[in-house]
């Protein structure tokens, strides 16, 4: 069972990083695909940092998951539609993981896939995902969504908290402050999941 989540969790991993590329590729930017980013091969996308704490929580018991991979290398300048490719690449991969968590939610509800562990992880991890990258703390998708809309000189300031971000992210976990912040989250999603599967 473990292993089959860990697959569930790299497949939900790689997907959403193959929706920034594409996007990116999509609005002209052709960063990712020369850099080997648009890749099924989860070796390309993986922070062994950001895979390796949810697999430690799946072994923990944790029923508070969260993960991230490596950023998509990106190319502002060579969006065709400047700030609106910038949004809509940076919300490309929350989307995924959303669209994902839906799908999951409807191939139980038609009686397609069995309602049983695997299939309320695979929702379970999705909406993880696209909720917690959302959050605004960088380099999380969250805060280039919030940059999206922003002058260059506020840009560039969230852009330099990049490097920190992940301190920060493991701070709020350590005190328990993260899980307050997303567990009300989850639970207004996890009720609209319950509402389709039992439509």
């Amino acid at each position: 069972m473990f292993v089959f989540k860990v697959i569930i969790l790299l497949f939900s991993l790689v997907l959403h990083e193959l929706a920034h590329g594409y996007m990116a590729l999509f609005c002209g930017d052709k960063t990712a695909k020369y850099s080997g980013r648009l890749s099924l091969n989860p070796l390309k996308h993986l922070d062994p940092i950001g895979a390796l704490i949810p697999v430690v929580m799946l072994l923990s018991g944790s029923n508070f998951i969260f993960g991230w991979a490596k950023p998509v290398p990106v190319n502002y300048f060579a969006f065709r539609n400047g700030r609106v490719g910038e949004f809509l690449v940076s919300i490309a991969g929350v989307l995924t993981n959303y669209s994902l968590m839906i799908i999951g939610a409807l191939l139980i509800r038609f009686d397609i896939v069995p309602f049983n562990d695997l299939s309320v992880y695979f929702i379970i991890i999705n909406m993880a995902l696209g909720t917690f990258n959302l959050l605004p703390i960088p380099p999380l998708d969250g805060s280039r969504i919030i940059a999206s809309f922003l002058n260059d000189e506020n840009r560039i300031r969230i852009f330099t908290i990049d490097t920190y971000g992940i301190f920060i992210i493991l701070g709020l976990s350590y005190f328990g402050i993260l899980s307050k912040i997303m567990s009300p989250i989850y639970n207004i999603i996890i009720g609209v999941v319950d509402l389709i599967i039992r439509s």
